[in-house]
């Protein structure tokens, strides 16, 4: 794990489901699309290889159905129910990746007497990129989704 720092951003949530259940939402595609992005968007999953080395693609959409975010990143590392961890500098496989504001994501699973501590910290190479994911709604945008993570991981216990 890596100690936060300047260039990282951070949001975490208290969900009222166990860890399993956020698992769950988290491993099968057509869970995931239900809240992966803030509604009114849609996300269509392209990859989910839920393995260290797997793809990991979404396309996210406007309510019109205009693309926002077509991406393909690599899953680095998976501990069920405990830690995801994931980066857009690369695609599954491990092959090198182009994106336009790189960063790795380390999502942490802890129980918690109400359920699970969701703490998802995105890492980024340089204040640019981080401001630039902070403007984009980072803390609101992401806050969401747990929340949306949330309510599904409720209904899959």
């Amino acid at each position: 794990m890596t100690e936060s720092n300047k260039n990282d951003l951070t949001v975490s949530r208290i969900i009222k489901a166990p860890p399993s259940a956020v698992w769950k939402a988290w491993k099968d595609p057509k869970h995931l699309v239900k809240w992966w992005a803030p509604a009114p968007f849609t996300t269509v999953s392209t990859k989910h290889e839920f393995f260290a080395g797997g793809g990991f693609g979404t396309i996210m959409s406007m309510e019109n159905g205009t693309e926002f975010y077509n991406s393909e990143a690599c899953f680095l590392e998976i501990v069920e129910n405990e830690r995801i961890i994931w980066t857009s500098t690369l695609q599954g496989g491990w092959r090198p990746n182009k994106d336009d504001m790189p960063f790795s994501a380390i999502i942490t699973l802890e129980e918690h007497p109400e359920g699970t501590k969701y703490t998802a910290t995105a890492l980024h190479q340089n204040d640019e990129d981080r401001q630039k994911h902070a403007d984009m709604g980072f803390v609101d945008g992401w806050g969401t989704c747990i929340e949306q993570l949330g309510k599904l991981a409720e209904q899959l216990t």
